[in-house]
């Protein structure tokens, strides 16, 4: 059943990587913001996008709504740590374009999974 719900987990997230780097786009490349405030950004809708999948679909929670977002925009924060760090180092190596701004994002979504899933099935949806 867990191994059930972590790919439901990775589903909901795969959706919410295409919120996030959707946002970010359009934040980037058609409204000219600098890209770490585009990131951050685009970051806080995602969360909110895939706490949502989550509450619905991965975990079937029936707790009260704000309490619980607010616990796991908590948890997503955490996790959001070394999503950054990741994102911002390939950038400072290997400069910003289309491309890097890709692989940035992909590696970054790939180091804060593992915590971010962890918080989510211990703390915000148990």
């Amino acid at each position: 059943m867990k191994n059930h719900r972590f790919v439901r987990f990775a589903m909901v997230g795969a959706v919410g990587f295409v919120v996030d780097i959707s946002v970010f786009s359009i934040l980037v490349y058609w409204l000219g913001l600098p890209t770490m405030l585009a990131r951050v950004l685009s970051f806080v809708v995602a969360a909110t996008a895939t706490w949502l999948g989550n509450r619905i679909y991965t975990f079937k929670s029936r707790a009260q709504h704000f309490a619980q977002w607010k616990r796991f925009f908590i948890s997503a924060s955490l996790s959001m740590l070394p999503n950054l760090l990741v994102f911002k180092g390939i950038l400072l190596s290997l400069g910003e374009n289309y491309v890097t701004h890709a692989v940035a994002f992909v590696c970054g979504v790939a180091a804060g999974l593992v915590g971010n899933y962890l918080l989510s099935s211990r703390w915000v949806f148990k």
